[in-house]
């Protein structure tokens, strides 16, 4: 994706923080299979790991970027102790908005998409994800705005380093299959229709139908 485009579908959504969190793994611990709530920002502030989302690999050292989208399964193995952050959000495309932002959504979404890069200058970075997190667990009623407010500066100091650097995100299409799979794996005691688990997964029935229907094998099968 283009990303004057990315940016500009930032402009046009409106953003739901759903949690921050900041976590820290010993040398030699592993996260297995953390299927993600929300779509995600990983940002790591110290150690390195190797990192799994879904079936793509990615070596991880200290100020780090990594963005899954919902559905997508995290595994973390540490090399050394792992401090990093973790920002879940849900972003929505504010209405009424116009055709063709809606039409450029539905065909290259930044926030159903999975990237990593390394910011050439990461202190401002670490800056405001700090304190987010840390309003986060603070605040209340007026605070939770500063939330909002504080993520959106985040993501602008990201966007303009990713300009900077001249990089544009390779965004990398979920596998839809695998995680319906693995969704139907941990709710297999639940009754779930393929409505319910299209809704969970952020698609159209007819698209995770026409998956199913083509014979479309996971990656992890």
């Amino acid at each position: 994706m283009k990303l004057n485009d990315h940016i500009l579908l930032w402009n046009y959504v409106f953003i739901q923080v759903m949690d921050v969190r900041y976590k820290k793994i010993e040398k030699g611990e592993e996260l297995r299979t953390y299927r993600l709530p929300a779509s995600a920002f990983l940002y790591a502030v110290r150690g390195n790991a190797r990192v799994r989302l879904d079936n793509s690999f990615h070596r991880v050292e200290r100020f780090h970027v990594l963005h899954g989208e919902k559905g997508m399964c995290l595994s973390i193995l540490a090399e050394e102790v792992l401090e990093y952050y973790i920002i879940l959000y849900k972003a929505t495309l504010a209405l009424p908005s116009r055709k063709e932002i809606a039409q450029l959504l539905e065909k290259e979404n930044p926030f159903q998409n999975q990237y990593a890069f390394a910011p050439h200058y990461p202190l401002p970075l670490y800056d405001k994800v700090k304190l987010l997190e840390q309003e986060w667990r603070e605040a209340s009623g007026l605070g939770k705005l500063h939330v909002k407010a504080l993520f959106q500066q985040f993501v602008y100091e990201l966007l303009q380093q990713l300009y900077r650097q001249g990089i544009e995100p390779e965004p990398l299409k979920p596998d839809l299959v695998s995680q319906a799979v693995a969704y139907m794996r941990e709710h297999f005691s639940r009754p779930m229709t393929l409505e319910s688990i299209a809704e969970e997964l952020e698609c159209s029935t007819g698209h995770l139908s026409r998956l199913f229907r083509s014979g479309y094998v996971p990656n992890d099968a």
